[in-house]
């Protein structure tokens, strides 16, 4: 269900969003999802995510629960790096950051997804310059980039 913004935007769910970014130190490298053009803002490359639900009980259990229906992957107790929240008119979208020890191999589970990849921080640069990102997940890269360089140390 959408939610209109107090600045006339139109955002996929009622009570916010959650979502997680999958951050191995290798590289490092993020894992991106390819959102299927059957979603709200479809064909665009972000991080798996979306509605909190009614049954959520704070953000990390929404995010959590996003990665596990579209990916298959249980990442609850997983290292969380931190968060950023991008807010726009009152409507919240929260990106937990979270640590993988390897490079995991993942599918998509559900018909939301088209593909999935792990990706260099420089390539996901790439998607942004051709506007390949989704557009929330864009305006917020800059700041998870900085997230990522300042607490991962990659292989030298």
């Amino acid at each position: 269900m959408y939610f209109s913004c107090a600045r006339g935007h139109r955002h996929w769910g009622q009570l916010g969003a959650a979502g997680g970014l999958l951050v191995v130190a290798a590289g490092p490298q993020v894992l991106l999802t390819l959102r299927s053009a059957e979603v709200h803002q479809g064909n665009t490359w972000s991080a798996p995510g979306g509605a909190i639900d009614h049954g959520d009980v704070d953000e990390h259990a929404a995010a959590s629960r996003e990665i596990k229906e579209e990916l298959g992957l249980d990442v609850f107790d997983w290292p969380v790096l931190g968060w950023h929240r991008f807010e726009c008119g009152g409507w919240t979208y929260s990106t937990m950051v979270v640590v993988a020890a390897e490079v995991v191999e993942v599918t998509a589970l559900g018909w939301e997804t088209d593909e999935v990849r792990w990706l260099d921080l420089d390539q996901v640069e790439g998607f942004a310059a051709a506007g390949q990102l989704h557009p929330g997940f864009a305006s917020s890269w800059p700041a998870l980039r900085r997230l990522i360089e300042r607490l991962v140390v990659p292989d030298p």
